[in-house]
C-alpha cells in the first residue's frame, strides 16, 4: 500500500508540473514553433527524461527545445523556476547559460573581421592597448582570433567562477591580470599557439577586450545593439538587467539549495542570459544561415566557415570557429555546452539533417544525469532516420 501511495504522489507532482508547463508553453509559443508533440516520440520520451531528473536530481527546472528541418518544431518547460514561489519554468524564463556563452560570442568576434576591424590570422596583441598578452618563451605573434575562438592559440585559464550578484567586479584587465578570487591565473601563452587544442576561457576574455578596443564599444552593449537586436533576441543580454532578474529562475546548488546569480567580468566566457526560444532561434539560424533572418550581422559564408573544424585537435577536443565538435555512436553534432554554479546548458546541431536540441536548466546537477540521456535519445532519433 505504501508503495502504490508513493507512485500516486509522483504522478500527481508529475501531472501538476506537466499542466503549468504545458499550460505557459501553448501560451507563450511565437508563431514559428511548430508543435507536433501529439505524433512525436522523441517528445514523450524527453518528457520523461526531464520528469525523472527533476524529481530526482536536485534539478528543479528544465527548457527543452527540438529544431528539425531547421525550424523549431515544440518546446518543452518542466519544473520549476523557483521552488519556494513554485514559479513554473516557461518559454519567456531567464536562464544563465555558461560556457554556451562562447559560441554567442563568437558571432559578435566574427563580426569584426566582415567589419574589416581585425583580420583572422592577425596577431591580435598588435591590436591591444589596455592590456598585451606578456612576452614569453612561446611566439605571441602567433596568437590570432581564430586560434583563440578555437582554442588552438596555447593560451591558458579554462574557465571563471564569477562573483556573486551585487559584488564589485573587476575590470577586464584585472581578470586578465589573474586578479580572479577562485584560481588567481593570468591569462598567458602556456604552449606553442597553433599546435594543440585547449580549451581556454581565458582567450575569450582576450577577445572581448580586442572587440572593445577595436569598436570602443562595451561588450554586453555592443552584442545587444549588433548581434541580438537585429537577430530579433530581445530576451537574451550579457548584463543582468533589472527586467532580467524579474523573469530569471533561480539557481540551485548540487543539493537543491538556491544560491545566488553568478556575475562575470569574463562576459564572453560565461555571462550569457537568455531564455530557450532565442537559444533555439539562434540554433534555428546557425542550421539555416538565412541571409533573411541574418538581418546583416553575418554573411551565410562566415557562419558556415565558423561550423568548420580548425586543425590541430586534441584527444581533449576540436572545434570550430566558437562551435565545438561532439560525437556520439559515430554522429557528429555542433554546438556548445556550458556550466556555471546553479546553471547548465546545451545547444547540439546535427547539419546534415537540419537538427537541432537546446537544453537549458537551473541546477548544478544535470551535467550527466540528464544531459546525456536526453542527447542520446536525441542522438538516436536522428540516426534512426538515418537508417544506420
Amino acid at each position: 500500500m505504501r508503495h502504490i501511495k508513493s507512485n500516486f504522489l509522483y504522478s500527481m507532482a508529475c501531472m501538476g508540473i506537466l499542466f503549468s508547463c504545458a499550460s505557459s508553453k501553448h501560451s507563450t509559443a511565437e508563431p514559428n514553433v511548430v508543435v507536433s508533440e501529439k505524433t512525436d516520440s522523441l517528445y514523450a520520451e524527453i518528457q520523461k527524461l526531464g520528469l525523472e531528473y527533476t524529481q530526482k536530481s536536485n534539478v528543479p527546472g528544465v527548457a527543452v527545445a527540438v529544431i528539425k528541418d531547421g525550424k523549431i518544431a515544440w518546446t518543452q518547460c518542466i519544473g520549476y523556476a523557483d521552488v519556494a514561489s513554485k514559479k513554473p519554468v516557461t518559454t519567456q524564463t531567464i536562464f544563465n547559460v555558461g560556457s554556451v556563452s562562447k559560441l554567442v560570442a563568437a558571432w559578435g568576434f566574427m563580426q569584426l573581421t566582415e567589419k574589416r576591424l581585425i583580420q583572422l590570422d592577425d596577431p591580435v596583441n598588435q591590436y591591444l592597448s589596455r592590456w598585451k598578452l606578456p612576452q614569453s618563451s612561446f611566439d605571441v605573434s602567433k596568437v590570432t582570433l581564430r586560434r583563440i575562438l578555437s582554442h588552438t592559440a596555447g593560451l591558458s585559464v579554462h574557465g571563471y567562477g564569477g562573483s556573486e550578484q551585487g559584488a564589485k567586479l573587476l575590470s577586464l584587465e584585472e581578470s586578465l591580470s589573474g586578479k580572479t578570487k577562485r584560481n588567481r591565473e593570468s591569462v598567458s601563452i602556456i604552449m606553442e599557439p597553433g599546435t594543440k587544442w585547449k580549451y581556454s576561457g581565458g582567450g575569450y576574455t582576450l577577445a572581448q577586450l580586442l572587440l572593445e578596443e577595436r569598436t570602443k564599444e562595451n561588450f554586453a552593449e555592443y552584442m545587444r545593439q549588433h548581434v541580438f537586436k537585429p537577430l530579433g533576441l530581445h530576451h537574451s543580454n550579457y548584463d543582468w538587467t533589472e527586467e532580467m532578474k524579474a523573469n530569471s529562475a533561480t539557481a540551485y546548488d548540487t543539493l537543491g539549495k538556491p544560491i545566488k546569480n553568478r556575475i562575470f567580468t569574463e562576459q564572453a566566457a560565461a555571462g550569457l542570459q537568455t531564455t530557450i526560444l532565442d537559444l533555439a532561434h539562434f540554433a534555428e539560424l546557425s542550421i539555416t544561415a538565412d541571409p533573411k533572418e541574418l538581418n546583416n550581422v553575418l554573411k551565410p559564408e562566415t557562419i558556415r566557415l565558423m561550423e568548420q573544424p580548425v586543425q590541430p585537435g586534441s584527444s581533449e577536443g576540436e572545434s570550430g570557429l566558437g562551435y565545438r565538435f561532439f560525437n556520439f555512436e559515430n554522429l557528429q553534432t555542433v554546438g556548445h555546452t556550458g556550466e556555471n554554479d546553479g546553471w547548465c546548458a546545451s545547444l547540439f546541431l546535427h547539419m546534415p539533417t537540419k537538427s537541432g536540441l537546446v537544453i537549458l536548466c537551473n541546477g548544478s546537477n544535470w551535467k550527466d544525469d540528464m544531459r546525456n540521456p536526453m542527447y542520446s535519445t536525441w542522438a538516436k532519433s536522428i540516426i534512426k532516420k538515418l537508417g544506420k
